[in-house]
């Protein structure tokens, strides 16, 4: 098996390990130690730094990278620069503070490893009048918020590949908007093209063991690098750069709330940073100074602002949901192929990750029993599918506000309103022995907040554009 397919298969095994339901609080001493054997065999046949380097990378490059330069729209040329690299630092630390978290309490329950849900179950059951309901509802709170981000990433996606077919349908049939032919020789909505996805979705979430996902997910990884370089190629050097003098520095106030939103959304990849630290060989580089996670989100911070800030002098304010919807030429044409193959797989993967949530409790119901769990399955993911479509199908063309709404409600929770959170609870009994224990405190209030505030007003923004955008306002 070659190295890239070995280290496909281990990002599409940690994706499913991210949900694992042991809860180590709870666990007997036998138990710990088995599963810590387990844990340093799996360490032997872990994951190399540089493979985690390319997950981290991975995990949080997506189609909020190709929305960076609408976000920058929304927000000036100069505010859109410094907030996001802001923004970076300040959710980078979050997973830190995950990761902090999840070492702490593993050492005190003496357990292998923590996935998110679990960190937050463990953390509530060492409060102050904690109940094992207060600790399972904390965990299912978490759970429920990483299944909305997840398959409100899956309603993106169809959007996303939906609307970039239909360019690529159009400009090769010489059907394209502008022509004086548009809806004569070709008359197919947005709609038509997802209804016709429909069949291609459930053919590959249809592939319930997720090894066999891994090649498609090396070429994904291909077709993805190859299309940014298509793009970083077009806006860098193909093009000449309108000037920069004609953007404003900041745009107004009422449009921030969708930067930031968008910005969040960019920001994907928090709920497999455990899932990665737990499948590597040497754990301890993950998060050093010169670490894992710093090097990759340094890398990752650095694509979103190139992409963002270059798209935006390019295109302005008419940058699009999606930079590859800017793209008139032939080079357009091939990283909206490029893209949407890779889309297409990603949508899998993502849709992966809330089945093995609620894919357990819904499999024990009395109707799965009924007419078998195997065929249950196939229909639960059936029905998941239609309904990703059928989102995606109501949003319309609004791809711009469908991935703000899904920042401000899921990202901004799950990147940066849970982890500081969690880094109050999971100390909180120890503070009085903790000498900077009120200084974090306070920090981490003031990161919440943030966070508060981005979600309420990026949910209320998105939610009133839509309701216009629908009412034709």
């Amino acid at each position: 098996m070659s190295k890239n397919k070995t280290e496909a298969i281990s990002l599409l095994r940690i994706l499913g390990d991210h949900t694992s339901t042991n809860n180590p609080s709870l666990d007997n001493a036998n138990s710990s130690n088995s599963n810590q054997t387990s844990s340093s065999l799996e360490r032997q046949n872990g994951i190399s730094n540089f493979g985690a380097v390319m997950h981290v990378i991975k995990g949080n490059i997506g189609p909020g990278i190709l929305a960076m330069p609408a976000a920058f729209s929304h927000a000036g040329i100069l505010f859109g620069t410094v907030m996001l690299a802001v923004l970076g630092v300040i959710c980078v630390h979050c997973m830190h503070l995950l990761v902090k978290c999840s070492h702490y309490l593993c050492r005190k329950t003496k357990a292998s490893h923590l996935d998110y849900s679990g960190v937050t179950e463990v953390a509530i059951n060492f409060l102050p009048a904690a109940t094992p309901r207060k600790a399972k509802a904390g965990r299912v709170m978490v759970n429920i918020y990483l299944v909305l981000a997840q398959f409100g990433f899956c309603c993106v996606y169809v959007l996303f590949i939906a609307r970039n077919i239909k360019l690529v349908v159009e400009k090769c049939i010489g059907n394209e908007p502008d022509s004086i032919n548009y809806r004569i020789n070709y008359p197919m909505s947005l709609q038509h093209y997802e209804l016709v996805l429909v069949t291609l979705l459930v053919a590959i979430v249809f592939i319930r063991d997720v090894k066999y996902l891994a090649p498609f997910s090396m070429l994904a990884n291909i077709a993805a690098l190859v299309a940014l370089g298509i793009i970083l190629y077009y806006i860098l050097i193909h093009q000449k750069f309108q000037s920069v003098s004609r953007l404003p520095l900041i745009k107004d106030w009422s449009e921030l709330p969708l930067y930031f939103s968008t910005a969040l959304y960019a920001f994907e990849g928090i709920g497999v940073i455990l899932p990665i630290e737990n499948k590597m060989k040497e754990p301890q580089a993950f998060p050093s100074l010169f670490g894992v996670l710093n090097l990759g989100m340094t890398i990752v911070c650095v694509l979103f602002i190139t992409v963002g800030f270059y798209g935006y002098i390019e295109f302005g304010d008419e940058a699009m949901a999606s930079v590859t919807l800017n793209l008139k030429s032939w080079y357009g044409v091939a990283v909206q192929i490029l893209f949407s193959l890779c889309i297409y797989v990603s949508y899998a993967v993502q849709f992966y990750v809330p089945l093995t949530i609620i894919g357990p409790a819904i499999a024990e119901s009395k109707l799965a029993q009924f007419i078998g769990p195997t065929l249950f399955d196939y229909i639960t993911r059936l029905l998941l599918v239609l309904l990703t479509v059928g989102v995606a199908a109501a949003v319309d063309e609004y791809l711009d506000l469908l991935i703000a709404l899904i920042g401000s409600v899921a990202s901004a929770a799950l990147a940066i309103i849970f982890p500081p959170l969690l880094e109050i609870m999971t100390f909180w009994p120890d503070r009085k022995e903790r000498k900077y224990f009120w200084i974090m405190f306070t920090k981490d209030i003031v990161i919440m907040l943030f966070g508060v505030l981005c979600f309420l007003s990026g949910t209320a923004v998105a939610v009133m554009q839509l309701v216009q955008r629908f009412r034709g306002e």
